[in-house]
């Protein structure tokens, strides 16, 4: 093989291991070793996800910090906990791409700045959910969101398997 062949075919075997660790699990918001599952808790957002995020309120020494649960979720020991909701809005933005104009057509051309508007979520919210306080159950798996109505609900999806 190619020197070249081998750098062009380095990055199809690396992302794999790269993004395999626990990239792509739930985090962990209980203290101590790891437990079985029957023991555990998962609790992630089903409705929602960019627009509508809920965070849950986990103890960190002494303080208080909010936690986002996305798809993945979060697994928590079982036992009451408290949960925050906020809503956003789309808003459109204006940023500018780069794009060739040409002065003398098959000839020359230059880069000019392009304005475009693009939709992305706002920096502030709009609205936010009072604290609800919610009892969940070892080996269950919960889905949460915010509702339209302002408030945040709850539901079994299942067994954490």
């Amino acid at each position: 093989m190619k020197p070249k062949t081998i750098f062009l075919m380095l990055p199809v075997f690396l992302f794999p291991l790269l993004f395999s660790g626990c990239f792509f699990h739930p985090e962990k918001l209980y203290p101590g070793p790891e437990r079985p599952k029957q023991d555990l808790t998962l609790i992630k957002q089903t409705q929602y996800y960019d627009l509508r995020p809920v965070f849950i309120l986990a103890p960190d020494e002494g303080s208080a910090k909010d936690i986002r649960i996305d798809d993945l979720g979060v697994i928590v020991s079982p036992g009451t906990y408290i949960f925050r909701g906020q809503y956003y809005h789309y808003v459109t933005r204006e940023s500018s791409r780069i794009v060739t104009a040409t002065v003398i057509p098959g000839e020359s051309y230059f880069p000019v700045m392009q304005p475009v508007s693009r939709m992305v979520i706002a920096d502030t919210p709009y609205r936010e959910t009072g604290d609800a306080q919610m009892t969940v159950k070892a080996g269950f798996t919960y889905g949460i969101w915010c509702t339209d109505e302002g408030s945040i609900a709850m539901k079994v999806l299942g067994p954490y398997e």
